[in-house]
């Protein structure tokens, strides 16, 4: 099969199967974009990308997990609000302690710069994970991983803005799961978690934000472990104990970049055909 590796892919049996629904079931992940078949030449029936729909199984599975877990509603993976932002300072300090945790009002000023930095995995009202993708000039990416500077000595003009059309790098600032869990409850949210910060980025490049690279340290092993789990690569840090990730979007084959990479050829196809309604990005 020319272009396709049969190993990579699942038939439709096999994907009704996997998700356990009929036919129709799976027609409607289509539909709502959950699954991208693929159609290869000579062949009669289209592949699903195994990466999609283990994902999709994940989420599933996880979502199922977490009502018979904890016997309230579902974790929801959601946008931070200002009003968020005092539970979210008090599970960091939680998780990275008292001398690493940002002050609340430089979140919320943070967060009032972009609002689309900060996301919550959400048990009812109690925030139960966390995720901060914070776009920033190279240089001052640069810093943090070299401990030239702490997150915690940022200020809001330091915090950058997206802008459709404009190239930005962005910096995992923090992932984490609150502490103090059963494993596989831990597992349960991790897997919501990851699952939606690869739909943050994929949303990117519906909105024409241009990402060159994502980059993130890690001590903690929830955020070393969801950021592998995620597909970033492993780089040498300058720091000893420290584990530095990287993602560059150019190079990057994982199956949500392609995603986004499609998206944002989508955006650009059809923004530079009117330039009328390209943004200034000067």
């Amino acid at each position: 099969m020319k272009g396709y590796n049969t190993k990579d892919y699942y038939t439709p049996k096999q994907v009704r199967e996997l998700l356990g629904v009929d036919f129709s079931a799976l027609q409607h992940h289509v539909t709502m974009g959950n699954l991208h078949p693929v159609a290869p030449p000579g062949r009669k029936h289209k592949l699903y990308p195994k990466k999609e729909v283990d994902d999709l199984r994940a989420e599933t599975e996880a979502f199922f997990a977490s009502r018979s877990l904890v016997k309230t509603t579902p974790a929801q993976f959601m946008k931070a609000t200002p009003e968020d932002m005092p539970q979210a300072v008090a599970l960091a300090d939680s998780v990275f302690g008292g001398l690493n945790t940002i002050p609340l009002e430089k979140r919320l000023a943070w967060l009032e710069k972009n609002p689309d930095i900060d996301y919550f995995l959400k048990q009812e009202d109690r925030i139960v994970g966390y995720l901060s993708l914070v776009p920033l000039s190279p240089e001052t990416i640069d810093d943090l991983l070299h401990a030239r500077c702490f997150a915690k000595d940022l200020e809001a003009s330091d915090i950058l803005t997206y802008i459709p059309g404009k190239p930005i790098d962005i910096y995992g600032m923090a992932i984490g799961i609150r502490p103090g869990v059963s494993l596989s409850q831990k597992r349960t949210w991790g897997e919501l978690l990851l699952l939606g910060a690869r739909r943050v980025i994929v949303s990117l490049g519906h909105t024409g934000i241009v990402i060159r690279s994502i980059q993130a340290h890690s001590t903690t092993s929830d955020g070393i472990n969801i950021m592998r789990r995620i597909g970033f690569t492993e780089v040498v840090s300058a720091l000893p104990g420290m584990h530095d990730f990287l993602i560059d979007i150019e190079l990057s084959g994982l199956p949500f970049v392609m995603d986004y990479k499609k998206d944002i050829n989508d955006w650009q196809q059809t923004h530079l055909s009117h330039p009328s309604q390209v943004l200034e990005t000067e």
